[in-house]
């Protein structure tokens, strides 16, 4: 009996979901460390690992999402086939790589989205720990992963619900940098 192909993505979602819960346990278990200024030592920047750690988990599940997606989403076009429902037989790289099916667009922005965000959020949320607050950067980098992590059911809604997860992000990223930005201009 062949083992389905979407098995691989999910259990790896699995074990990422688990890494990230225990993650989390250790940021609130260590919340009291969290310093208010900027970071002068290595172990400051301990609590912004942390929120560092939970956005590359979070990247890798939006990543094995998009790949889950993809075989559910063929497996039941083939099914669909087998049955009858449709006459054309179902291709992988023309599902994949094809706009008709909403739910694999969906895991394609999903990780696409996070993968151009992440970017600009690692850098000011590092800036903000140096120049400003670790306390502060702890505290927008865990809204930003908020806001990130149901971008997925947002974009699916469309405008203006997809506001509610790019708008918020999108500010955590701006106060961060405008914060270091403030901070290292008075000096």
């Amino acid at each position: 009996m062949a083992i389905p192909l979407q098995y691989l993505p999910l259990s790896t979602i699995l074990f990422l979901a688990v890494g990230l819960v225990y993650i989390l346990y250790l940021a609130v278990k260590n919340r009291g460390d969290v310093i208010s200024g900027p970071a002068s030592t290595v172990h400051d920047y301990i609590p912004v690992v942390y929120v560092i750690a939970v956005a590359m988990i979070m990247h890798f599940i939006f990543l094995f999402n998009q790949s889950a997606v993809v075989f559910l989403e063929f497996n039941q076009a083939r099914q669909a086939y087998r049955e009858k429902k449709v006459d054309e037989k179902p291709s992988l790289p023309a599902l994949k790589y094809g706009l008709d099916n909403v739910n694999i667009r969906v895991a394609n922005r999903l990780a696409g989205n996070f993968s151009e965000q992440i970017i600009p959020f690692l850098l000011s949320l590092h800036l903000y720990a140096t120049f400003v607050s670790v306390r502060g950067a702890v505290l927008f980098g865990w809204a930003w992963l908020f806001f990130r992590s149901y971008y997925g059911w947002a974009f699916k809604r469309g405008v203006p619900v997809l506001f509610l997860s790019t708008i918020p992000a999108y500010c955590c990223v701006w106060g961060m940098i405008g914060g270091t930005i403030y901070e290292v201009s008075r000096k």
